[in-house]
């Protein structure tokens, strides 16, 4: 072999080399099978159990939604609304909006808004609720699936009607009001061993819900939100958009909504709450800088409204100390009219009792020279 056609086997070595790595590189076409479809959420359960606080569930026997905690998002706080009925706090977290806003405060109070499940059955998306009494009957979105219970205050019944109407009802948003724990709390006090123990007896309901799931190979593809109602509640979130074993910052009720309408497509108008950007994975086309960016515009919009409000209030605080001043001018005027009043009653008083006095005095002069008269009179005609 001659020296000049060493650099010609070296050069086709080379090109051999190159195509054969390009065709080991280059994937199979045409093999679609092998590829799996996404996983998206089969169903989401809003979860409001009326009068559970954080504190006192940390302390307890509550593996069910205790684990549920560890794994997915907890808020390290919660800010209720107020006033925190049970019918204002519920139509908040199905809302987003405060109770100024949507007015079911009180029993006889009209539902003033759009729900969530109202949003959600517009977009065809189907619905149900479990646990609606009493005046939470007014939420009820027409189209939904409503259990019609009887529910009788026990969370147990709730979840045997869920568990009853799970084959018929396979709605994709589900609505649980749990209503027990108030009532033990009304009766009993918050720091009760009656209240410890009524907590573990909601998170063994919990738990039926959460075996059928895993019953059903569901659990995992699952959205759950758990919270409650009023003081210190907890807010629980966990499902495949949703980060994982992480504690955000403190949230309030009304931003659950927002948050899963965002996710499904469905806008909650007029809502006081915000989407919970930082809770949400990173998706395609929207990493976390992104969704921190939406977070930060949605907090700034909000600090940019308090700012409003706390204007507004200080121009009301100064109306009110003018029209304090002005009603305490006008409080001193009248206090001045009563005394001179007083005293010209009191003269008045005076100068009655001058004449009662001189008609008594006259009184007593008539009668006394009617005495005498008489006794003249007596001595003079009679002898005697």
């Amino acid at each position: 072999m001659s020296i000049r056609r060493i650099p010609c086997i070296l050069l086709a070595l080379f090109i051999c080399l190159a195509f054969s790595s390009q065709g080991l590189a280059e994937p199979e076409s045409g093999d679609t099978s092998s590829q799996e479809s996404p996983v998206v959420t089969s169903k989401i359960f809003i979860i409001i159990i009326d009068g559970l606080q954080d504190d006192v569930l940390q302390k307890t026997s509550a593996p069910n939604m205790n684990g549920m905690a560890n794994t997915g998002i907890r808020a390290s706080g919660v800010v209720s609304v107020y006033p925190d009925t049970a019918q204002a706090t519920v139509a908040s977290v199905l809302t987003g909006r405060l109770p100024a806003k949507h007015q079911f405060i009180k029993p006889g109070d009209q539902f003033n808004g759009l729900t969530l499940q109202g949003a959600m059955e517009q977009k065809k998306i189907s619905t149900s609720f479990f646990g609606a009494e009493g005046e939470l009957k007014k939420l009820l979105y027409r189209g939904e699936h409503n259990c019609s219970g009887p529910f009788n205050g026990k969370d147990e019944l709730v979840i045997n009607n869920l568990l009853n109407e799970w084959s018929q009802t396979q709605s994709y948003l589900n609505i649980i009001v749990l209503p027990e724990l108030r009532s033990v709390i009304n009766e009993y006090g918050i720091d009760s061993n009656e209240y410890k123990m009524a907590v573990t007896k909601t998170d063994n309901q919990v738990g039926r819900l959460f075996r059928k799931l895993h019953d059903e190979n569901t659990f995992a593809r699952s959205m759950i939100i758990i919270t409650g109602t009023m003081g210190k509640p907890p807010l629980f979130v966990k499902g495949l958009p949703f980060k994982e074993s992480i504690q955000i910052p403190p949230v309030s009720l009304c931003d659950i909504a927002p948050t899963i309408g965002y996710l499904n497509g469905a806008k909650l108008d007029q809502a006081d709450g915000m989407i919970l950007w930082n809770v949400l994975k990173d998706m395609p086309g929207q990493d976390e800088n992104v969704l921190m960016k939406e977070r930060v515009k949605d907090l700034s919009n909000a600090n940019a409204r308090l700012q409003e409000e706390m204007r507004r209030l200080e121009k009301e605080k100064v109306r009110v100390k003018e029209e304090q001043a002005l009603v305490a001018r006008e409080k001193e005027n009248i206090q001045g009219q009563i005394r001179l009043r007083d005293q010209k009653i009191a003269g008045l008083e005076n100068r009655i009792s001058l004449y009662h006095i001189g008609f008594v005095a006259i009184i007593i002069l008539l009668g006394l020279g009617y005495l005498i008269l008489f006794r003249l009179l007596r001595k003079r005609y009679l002898m005697f």
